[in-house]
């Protein structure tokens, strides 16, 4: 399978009537088989071409996670055009740059996100705006061919496949070239290291115009033979909801969704006042787990139930998980799979799997995927992720010297740093532009100091940096630690000497770390940090406003 649409063609001769795509929402909820899916999409496929969908053409794609998302995917690919993903989030100014930078020929835009479309395709010459929900009803008003067919012949490995705009945490976005080939080669081998099978039930809560999601939540289960339910919203409410009616096996998420169950399974065990039962119970589950015995599931069963009763695991992405998270998980009995990836690369590069895990560790690299550390020297064995196979993207739109600095000798230059232990598992410690030199000359890596201070139950969320003190007289950057804290708990507690109680404890969690790598200064940060659409922390953003946060000497 070379094509997006040799994908769906698969899945449709393979499991036909079984259910591939559905929204949670009770018995009228919008559900479609694999049969389907096909059927609307090949319809909807002939439908893009009489509006100007052509070979090479780009169809930009608007709409929330919703199965119809995934249908109108498949069509634009059908029609042997681009598919532009939009971010939902985006303002209208934002949404029309990326429409006249990509050459956008139509934009699909759900209904609800009507109005925003209009705002951002109105003054744009030449792009014609369509309503998914009414392609989508005139594609089945007119029906398609029952099963696959050759009428598209032209849509080959090759051919560009997916302009994806990235969010990113450093600025500007860049349009990233994927072709057919890199993205069904990473489906299909992401199918057989991932353990999805056509028992499992995936519930989608990443947003579908991030590669993660498209690729790991929509063609792995689709090649599978699982089926995909869309929870509607994204409060926990919903998204357990969504859990319990479809009885959820396996759930993409990004590190600060599971660090939120965790914190409500955290705060349930206290309330009930049994949180000494609950460590106890850990204890033993994992006691159990070094000697062979899986007890998770029978000592946490009103955990496994909250999470609809069936779960077998989480895959996580996107940014560092912390290794306290993930081994909490393991000892209730739902582990977590920690992979790497980015966009640039389709985006998987590395997983662990049920057989093949090891905490801290992003896994082994994936089939026909190789990973290179260029050693930095330090001796450590870190040094920059290097990835080549035939998911590395083909470049960056209409941007050969920004696609230079990052495609060299073959090789993708990630930007990420990272060591490879004896068995092949990618470690990844951080980002090279975020590494901290301090006066010592010894590597910080925030990542590290982050995962230290997130133990601190008075906080909520830490970014790490390095930082020039202005007028500082200090050779290097200070290690600085910025803190959202858990206000409620806080304030319960301590009352006005909160924010001191606060110091107290990220000073006192920080003592087990090595000298060089505490931080010099902290801050409280006002409100939330800034965050990609997949929760990454914008550092940028954090650095511009530093200068106006008050430092106090940890």
């Amino acid at each position: 399978m070379e094509t997006i649409p040799a994908i769906l063609d698969y899945a449709v001769q393979r499991y036909g009537d079984r259910p591939a795509l559905a929204q949670h929402g009770g018995p009228s909820a919008p559900a479609y088989t694999y049969r389907e899916v096909g059927r609307l999409a090949h319809a909807a496929a002939g439908r893009l071409a009489t509006y100007g969908a052509r070979h090479g053409t780009a169809v930009a794609l608007l709409a929330e996670n919703r199965p119809e998302w995934g249908i109108a995917y498949f069509a634009v690919h059908l029609a042997g055009a681009v598919c532009v993903p939009i971010d939902t989030r985006l303002h209208a100014e934002e949404i029309r740059r990326i429409l006249q930078r990509s050459r956008t020929r139509v934009l699909l835009v759900s209904r609800a996100l009507e109005s925003l479309g209009r705002e951002a395709a109105g003054p744009l010459d030449g792009a014609e705006m369509l309503i998914v929900d009414a392609l989508l009803a005139e594609a089945a008003r007119e029906g398609a061919p029952d099963g696959p067919t050759d009428a598209r012949p032209d849509v080959c490995g090759s051919d560009v496949a997916v302009l994806s705009f990235t969010s990113g945490t450093t600025g500007a976005s860049k349009a990233i070239v994927l072709t057919h080939r890199n993205i069904a080669s990473n489906a299909s081998v992401g199918c057989d290291r991932m353990d999805i099978s056509a028992e499992d039930r995936l519930l989608s809560i990443l947003p579908l115009n991030h590669l993660f999601e498209q690729t790991a939540g929509l063609l792995v289960p689709l090649i599978a033979g699982a089926s995909v339910t869309y929870p509607g919203t994204l409060n926990p409410r919903s998204i357990m909801a969504a859990m319990s009616a479809s009885r959820t096996t396996i759930a993409l998420v990004v590190p600060a969704v599971v660090r939120l169950f965790r914190k409500r399974i955290l705060a349930a065990a206290g309330a009930d006042g049994k949180g000494w039962l609950f460590a106890l119970s850990r204890g033993l589950s994992r006691a159990g787990g070094r000697l062979g015995v899986p007890l998770g599931g029978r000592l946490f069963r009103r955990v496994h139930e909250a999470f609809g009763g069936a779960m077998r695991f989480f895959i996580s992405g996107g940014a560092p998980l912390d290794p306290e998270v993930a081994r909490f998980f393991a000892d209730l009995g739902i582990p977590i799979l920690e992979g790497y990836g980015l966009s640039e690369a389709s985006p998987v590069v590395s997983c662990n799997t049920l057989g093949e895990r090891a905490v801290g560790s992003v896994g082994r690299p994936l089939p026909g995927v190789e990973v290179r550390i260029e050693a930095a020297g330090a001796g450590d064995g870190v040094g920059e992720i290097l990835v080549s196979g035939p998911n590395v993207m083909a470049g960056y739109f209409e941007d050969p010297a920004a696609t230079e600095q990052v495609i060299q000798g073959g090789c993708l230059r990630t930007g990420d740093l990272g060591r490879l232990d004896a068995n092949g598992y990618l470690y990844v410690v951080g980002r090279s532009k975020d590494l901290i030199v301090g006066e010592s000359g010894r590597n910080v890596y925030p990542e590290e100091v982050e995962a230290a201070i997130r133990r601190c139950g008075l906080v909520r969320e830490v970014c790490v940096m390095g930082y020039c003190l202005p007028g500082g007289a200090a050779v290097g950057e200070e290690v600085v630690a910025l803190v959202v804290p858990d206000t409620e708990a806080l304030e319960a507690a301590y009352g006005a000497d909160a924010e001191n109680r606060l110091r107290a404890d990220v000073r006192a969690v920080c003592r087990g770390l090595p000298a060089w790598k505490r931080p010099r200064y902290v801050a409280v940060w006002p409100g939330e940090f800034p965050r990609t659409t997949t929760l990454k922390v914008r550092k940028h953003a954090i650095r511009q406003r530093l200068a106006d946060v008050p430092l106090t000497p940890l």
